[in-house]
């Protein structure tokens, strides 16, 4: 496979996980429009939790871990008869599995809620939280199948459609949200109809996806018969559900912390999450899903393997430092061009400048981690493909326990800064002490208080998590390849830190010339960084590939 063709693949992914993305912002823009930031959108966002959940833990990541790398080396050896039976075997096995943890969850949603949320005082919130749980996670069973559909397609070189089918996903969501809008439901009628939009849009971006499948391996025939190919694929498997389960375990963590915020936390995090999510994905995953099959091929032949790993992680540095740069310059006023401008037009939803800017100041947050966020998926995937699952795993580990450390510690301080007007003002001492004592619960239970910043101190420690992560990665990588591999990682690093940072002054600066509109404002800020940040890069001779 020639680097061209490599190259055009990441670009198919890119292209795919960029129109889903588009949609699931304009999805969310809309939930801030329909339901803004009380009690129905936080009990919406912890009831998607659970599919996000599943869908890591047994879905894409998982999958890429222990599936692909074997089925891509049967594809590529044009062994059609065994790559069809290890299809259909991973199939049944996988849909098995979840239908039986779909179903434990609806029935234990009850304490499952009690026990990650701290909402019992608040009864309306906490009853329509299990009632959104129980209905999106019966759509995790299309959203597994469809990660399955994936690893199929990719192995197969063909990587547009399995990317671009969440567009369905993301367009149930938003039909149902403008049909509630248009009927004026409740907040509450409108969350619930989302919520089967969950599901219907999952089996919407099964559906697509299934003839694709069919037409690459027409002989696929579902079966619970273990053979040696299917025993490696879950000897791969559980320590990869492993690695995804300690991540998604700290997921469920921030969700708590979360509601021992003030209220609206869970809300702001949803709204900001995407914005965060976005670039990883289409500068990170798209490379690292690309070049996964490749070096699955070549996992036997080192300096091959290395030779590859340098160019895909010299594509995601340019593009890091940008988006973090541009983040890092104007994130409220980019949270603002999304959500604030239009609930303010349409008169409902995120009309609080005080929320706009904690979810911008939660976005830059999220940022700082940015650049490691996106190479480190480069890095893991390489290991996979050289089979290498359970030191993933543990670097898992060690992320997840710094991340909830600092998160803990830093939301409870940020909680005690508060806002007058859009001024951050102190509610009682900052710093506080002791450094683990909430802001009083009746504060937080009070309906429509001004936000706090609590919220971004999870996603400072995210960041921190995140470099600990990458730096960790990075070592395993060397352990493997020498340092021929991971040494673009580290080629032109401070150098690109440097000419982002002066991108993000230019954007800065352009934001405080004049008062436009938002959307307007945020497209310039990204023209000056965007221009500054590439002609400094271009006269380094650094470039994206």
């Amino acid at each position: 496979m020639s680097q061209e063709t490599s190259t055009s693949g990441s670009n198919l992914v890119a292209a795919g996980i960029f129109l889903s993305r588009i949609a699931g912002i304009v999805r969310t823009v809309v939930i801030g429009v329909v339901l803004g930031s009380g009690a129905a959108a936080d009990s919406f966002s912890f009831a998607m939790r659970v599919p996000n959940l599943l869908q890591n833990l047994l879905g894409e990541g998982s999958l890429s871990a222990s599936f692909i790398p074997v089925y891509a080396r049967l594809v590529e050896e044009g062994d059609e008869k065994r790559a069809s039976a290890l299809a259909g075997a991973v199939l049944s096995i996988l849909a098995l599995v979840t239908a039986t943890i779909v179903l434990i969850v609806v029935l234990a949603a009850r304490p499952l809620v009690w026990l990650f949320t701290d909402w019992e005082s608040d009864p309306a919130r906490y009853e329509l939280t299990i009632e959104l749980f129980r209905i999106t996670t019966v759509g995790i069973g299309f959203l597994v199948i469809s990660a399955w559909c994936l690893g199929v397609l990719n192995s197969h070189r063909s990587f547009f459609l399995s990317y671009a089918a969440p567009v369905l996903w993301n367009l149930a969501q938003i039909i149902a949200l403008v049909v509630a809008a248009a009927a004026a439901l409740s907040v509450a009628d409108g969350a619930l109809l989302l919520a089967w939009a969950v599901v219907i849009g999952g089996l919407l971006q099964v559906a697509i996806q299934l003839p694709r499948v069919r037409g690459y391996v027409p002989s696929l025939r579902p079966t619970l018969r273990r053979s040696r190919l299917v025993n490696d694929v879950i000897r791969r498997f559980l320590p990869a559900v492993g690695a995804r389960g300690v991540v998604q375990v700290s997921s469920f963590v921030d969700t708590f912390f979360l509601t021992l915020l003030v209220g609206g936390a869970a809300s702001f995090y949803l709204y900001a999450l995407p914005l965060y999510v976005t670039p990883i994905s289409l500068f990170g995953f798209s490379v690292a899903a690309a070049e996964l099959a490749e070096m699955s091929r070549r996992s036997q032949q080192l300096n091959a393997l290395a030779a590859r790993i340098t160019p895909a992680l010299r594509k995601t540095v340019v593009p890091a430092g940008f988006i973090t740069a541009a983040y890092l310059a104007a994130g409220p006023t980019w949270t603002d061009a999304l959500y604030g401008w239009i609930s303010r037009l349409l008169g409902r939803g995120l009309t609080d400048p005080a929320g706009i800017l904690v979810i911008g100041y939660l976005l830059m947050a999220m940022a700082l981690g940015l650049p490691a966020a996106i190479t480190a998926r480069v890095t893991q995937n390489t290991l996979y493909s050289l089979g290498d699952v359970r030191g993933p795993a543990r670097i898992a580990l060690v992320r997840v326990i710094v991340s909830v450390a600092t998160s803990y510690l830093l939301m409870l301080q940020l909680d005690w800064l508060t806002f007058e007007a859009t001024s951050i003002v102190e509610f009682g001492a900052f710093p506080h002490w002791p450094l683990w004592e909430q802001v009083p619960e009746s504060r937080r239970a009070l309906a429509g208080v001004t936000p706090h910043l609590g919220v971004v101190g999870i996603g400072l420690g995210s960041s921190i998590a995140s470099w600990v992560e990458w730096t960790l990665l990075r070592v395993r990588l060397r352990s493997r390849l020498g340092s021929t591999g991971a040494g673009a990682v580290s080629s032109n690093w401070g150098l690109n830190v440097f000419v982002a940072a002066m991108g993000a002054g230019a954007a800065m600066f352009m934001t405080t010339l004049t008062p436009l509109p938002a959307p307007v404002d945020a497209v310039l800020t990204a023209l000056v960084g965007l221009g500054v940040y590439g002609s400094l890069l271009w006269i380094q001779g650094i470039r994206p590939s």
